[in-house]
């Protein structure tokens, strides 16, 4: 009768003992599990702009077998928020290697605002892509949006000016890069990228133009730049690709397909228009984020004799 207590006693703290335990382990599990995802070879810069007084954040991806002793073209990601995550990969994929070695080896470099959320990347998004302010559209977009603070359209030349004199030098800086620049983006930066064509191909020969907003934006400003700058010029160093996705809106892609025939006017432009079947607005990206680099990277296949 007297051992009961003590066994009893002895077995509660067994049993205490066991429960710490399990919960130490438990927590040891769960910060180990919850740790923060990064992509591998990937760095990442935040740039305070002395600009436009913005906050950018760069992500970089190296090729597979990166050596400072060479030189690289660099291919500039607007929208990188998304868009990175998918790109940064299939260049290590379709790049020099075992299985893929389709593309010609290459850098790229991600550009994002300071969002948090898809929310966030709309609204940071709307001043930088667009070059002259439409309060039409800004009024439209605040309220459809739903944007805590009324939108700003027209300040991609201070944005262009961002590119220029503060992204591309630190990659530059920091990386074995040449010359030969490529950028690309989707919708709204689609419509940006589409004006560098006129405006910045001192610093940019390749061109992704995907699912833009050429038509809707400003009455179609972009033929007036295009119009402009044929005034004074008949050659353009450029390899375009286009793109859609076969279920936008026809009229937009129509429009796109006449805005490809006026480029090949120019002497030096190769384009390739490409609709993605059964794709829509935001189902086209992983297709065109993929064929946009094979197409701009190409790896020139090298004729025996």
């Amino acid at each position: 009768m007297l051992s009961y207590p003590i066994i009893k006693i002895n077995y509660m703290k067994k049993v205490i003992s066991s429960i710490i335990l399990l919960l130490i382990v438990t927590l040891q599990l769960t910060a180990q599990d919850k740790q923060p995802y990064t992509i591998a070879g990937t760095e990442t810069y935040t740039i305070n702009s002395k600009i436009n007084q913005r906050v950018y954040n760069i992500a970089v991806s190296v090729p597979n077998n990166y050596n400072k002793s060479k030189k690289y073209p660099t291919y500039y990601i607007l929208d990188g928020y998304y868009a990175f995550p998918i790109i940064a990969q299939a260049n290590k994929l379709l790049g020099p290697w075992i299985v893929g070695n389709e593309i010609e080896e290459v850098i790229v470099v991600s550009i994002t605002g300071k969002e948090k959320s898809f929310n966030e990347w709309l609204y940071q998004r709307w001043p930088d892509y667009t070059f002259n302010q439409s309060i039409k559209f800004d009024t439209t977009f605040t309220k459809s949006w739903q944007s805590p603070e009324p939108l700003v359209s027209g300040k991609g030349d201070a944005f262009l000016e961002v590119i220029r004199k503060e992204i591309i030098p630190l990659i530059d800086n920091n990386y074995s890069t040449n010359k030969e620049r490529g950028i690309s983006g989707h919708s709204l930066s689609g419509q940006f990228v589409a004006n560098l064509l006129f405006n910045a191909n001192d610093i940019f020969s390749k061109f992704g133009i995907n699912s833009p907003f050429l038509l809707l934006y400003n009455d179609n400003e972009i033929r007036r730049t295009e119009h402009n700058f044929s005034l004074t010029h008949h050659s353009l160093n450029a390899k375009i690709f286009l793109s859609y996705g076969g279920l936008e809106k026809p009229k937009e892609i129509k429009d796109l397909s006449e805005f490809e025939e006026l480029l090949k006017k120019y002497q030096g432009v190769e384009t390739k228009f490409v609709i993605f079947e059964d794709e829509t607005h935001t189902s086209v990206i992983p297709a065109m984020v993929n064929r946009c680099l094979k197409f701009l990277y190409k790896k020139e296949k090298v004729k025996s004799n």
